[in-house]
């Protein structure tokens, strides 16, 4: 049912590799989902991919702040130095799909959780199509969605102290994309954004977001996008099974996994806020289609 649909998604979604160091020596990293808009490359995800950048400036700041008070006690024995968080990030880095890429121009709306920037710099030879924007006016519970992106792939990295660079483990790259399908089940509506000119819409599917899916694209059979990857919701079944576990009676709650996305209509507003160009299904001033 997507194969084509997949064919066309895998051109304009590329991966984002962020790895962090700590303060203990060591390094993590994970992997998200972007789709890229436009030949000027603009590209859109989902905003806890910033979590950690977040996480980063204000640990890194509290490190340097500890460490100038331990070095002015270092003469007094009666102020004893302040410990350092051993998973407090010292460093930290992005991958954005290509070496010696940037993302500047960069707006992140946490509540709604999306994200938007700009690849600098960036080859229009790299995609050869971009996506195609959903008429959320079209989009219907009961219809069949995919969700694509980077998840069952575990990423290495160390840190060159002398170059404060990041490595990537040999063979990491390519990173297998895989797709998962399920149903549009409902809308979800959550308020405003933060400054409150926009709607937070979400599109639920009947399967879930895969870890590694994050800022993904969510599209129909023809490949429109109806939304970003963003989330799983663990809805409770209201009843138990149990299960022998070494040969004990063990008794565990049942939940159904549903994916959750931003849905078409708020990522229309959001680039449209930002005057960033895209394709529309139609009912938009940005690059029309019939």
């Amino acid at each position: 049912m997507f194969g084509d649909a997949c064919e066309k998604a895998m051109k304009f979604t590329r991966p984002v590799i962020t790895s962090t160091r700590h303060y203990d020596g060591t390094v993590n990293s994970s992997c998200g989902a972007f789709i890229v808009l436009n030949d000027d490359g603009w590209i859109l995800t989902a905003g806890h991919i910033f979590d950690s950048f977040m996480a980063y400036k204000d640990q890194s700041k509290k490190i340097n702040d500890i460490e100038e008070q331990n070095s002015n006690k270092m003469h007094s024995r009666n102020h004893p130095k302040v410990k350092i968080e051993p998973k407090w990030i010292t460093n930290h880095s992005f991958w954005w799909g290509w070496d010696n890429v940037r993302l500047n121009s960069v707006f992140v709306d946490r509540k709604v959780d999306v994200a938007v920037g700009r690849l600098e710099p960036f080859d229009k030879k790299w995609i050869s199509e971009y996506p195609t924007i959903k008429d959320p006016a079209k989009m219907r519970p009961g219809t069949g969605l995919c969700k694509l992106g980077f998840p069952f792939t575990k990423i290495n990295a160390t840190f060159d102290e002398n170059s404060k660079n990041f490595r990537l483990a040999e063979g990491t790259l390519p990173l297998p994309l895989f797709p998962i399908e399920g149903m549009h089940t409902r809308n979800i509506m959550q308020g405003k954004s933060m400054d409150g000119s926009i709607d937070i819409l979400y599109v639920e599917t009947s399967s879930p977001g895969i870890r590694g899916q994050s800022g993904g694209p969510i599209f129909d059979k023809e490949c429109n996008i109806c939304g970003i990857q963003l989330r799983t919701n663990h809805m409770p079944l209201d009843f138990k099974a149990e299960a022998q576990v070494d040969g004990r009676k063990v008794v565990e709650n049942q939940f159904l996994n549903l994916g959750v996305g931003l849905h078409a209509r708020t990522i229309v507003d959001v680039l449209k806020s930002k005057n960033i160009e895209f394709t529309s299904e139609g009912g938009s001033e940005y690059r029309i289609i019939s």
